[in-house]
């Protein structure tokens, strides 16, 4: 998606030399191009109308790109469903473009690049690594599997880096408020992550 640069509205001199074009040549039209004669004002005021119509498709046309929607943002929030457990309306219309974009694009995790790229988009740095990987002791806080190695296989450590933990972590309940603004991010984790799936947040500066 882009701003459509291919179409731009005319001015209302471009509109009326479109429209007096559209008419024949000769003596009994002479007055078309003719400034003050009452043909062309006829033409200027029908071109006028045509430009606010320009207009209209313009704005819409540019209000259509998620990330660049201003007038239009409401409508494309309901369509979404926003605000909904994580997301919220309440923001600076800068946030409120970048999450309607990713609920619309972003939100089919499938692979671990597509986890690490939500989360980079909205301007955070992870790394994850499973359980199955991961040494299960000492483990810091929050502690989501019991250290069976059937629970490991399905836990998921994800480290923010160069944040600190929040001081409120406790307990996940949604909607979360963590003190820190990773807090929508945890929720969309918690969100879509597989129902077998168990996720254990660190963060690089606990």
């Amino acid at each position: 998606m882009g701003i459509k640069t291919d179409f731009k509205p005319n001015t209302l001199l471009q509109n009326t030399n479109a429209l007096a074009a559209y008419l024949p040549n000769g003596q009994l039209f002479v007055a078309k191009n003719l400034e003050g004669s009452n043909l062309r004002k006829s033409l200027t005021a029908l071109a006028n109308e045509y430009g606010r119509y320009q207009d209209k498709i313009y704005e819409v046309s540019t209000e259509d790109d998620i990330r660049n929607t201003t007038n239009l943002i409401s409508e494309w929030e309901s369509a979404l469903g926003i605000p909904d457990q994580c997301l919220t309306s309440d923001t600076t219309i800068q946030q409120r473009r970048k999450q309607i974009e990713a609920k619309f694009a972003l939100m089919n995790l499938t692979t671990e690049s597509d986890w690490i790229y939500l989360a980079n988009f909205f301007g955070f740095t992870i790394t994850i690594e499973h359980g199955s990987q991961a040494s299960l002791f000492p483990m810091t806080f929050p502690i989501l599997f019991s250290g069976s190695v059937k629970a490991a296989k399905f836990t998921m450590i994800i480290k923010f880096m160069g944040l600190r933990k929040p001081g409120n972590i406790f307990t996940m309940k949604f909607p979360i408020t963590f003190e820190q603004q990773t807090n929508y991010v945890l929720c969309l984790f918690e969100k879509l992550k597989p129902a077998n799936v168990n996720i254990v947040y660190r963060w690089e500066l606990e």
